[in-house]
């Protein structure tokens, strides 16, 4: 795809689109002139990166949510203010790591942790947070 296509699938106008380019974020190939890139090196970035979203399309970083959770699921699976999730980062219960810039949580560290303790009962949809107020401990 042209860089001007790649620009206005995510939104983005034209210098933002050549900056992606020149970050070197993807395969991009120069055909009769002109930059083309390759689509399924910008959908391999895509689907690793948080950070730009499709105008129409799939939701950014598909690689990362089957193997990790956001602070927010965290925070509503413990019933805790996503401020309140990093505290419990700092104790170490759980593996936690970097992507693009946002910290996400490993989900087997997690579920482990998650099924080992009793501070946190499991929450359901629709369960009052009452306690969302509890210092962590």
């Amino acid at each position: 795809m042209y860089v001007r296509e790649m620009g206005q699938s995510l939104g983005l106008k034209k210098v933002e689109s050549y900056w992606l380019v020149k970050k070197k974020l993807f395969e991009v190939r120069v055909v009769a002139g002109k930059m083309r890139v390759m689509i399924a090196s910008f959908e391999d970035w895509y689907a690793g990166q948080f950070h730009y979203k499709k105008v129409n399309g799939e939701l950014p970083g598909a690689k990362w949510t089957s193997s990790t959770l956001s602070v927010a699921d965290v925070g509503k699976i413990l019933g805790i203010a996503e401020a309140t999730v990093y505290d419990v980062f700092k104790k170490g219960y759980f593996k936690t790591l970097k992507v693009d810039h946002r910290t996400r949580v490993d989900r087997a560290s997690f579920e482990e942790w998650f099924s080992n303790q009793s501070r946190y009962p499991l929450r359901r949809d629709g369960d009052s947070t009452s306690d969302n107020a509890k210092e962590v401990s």
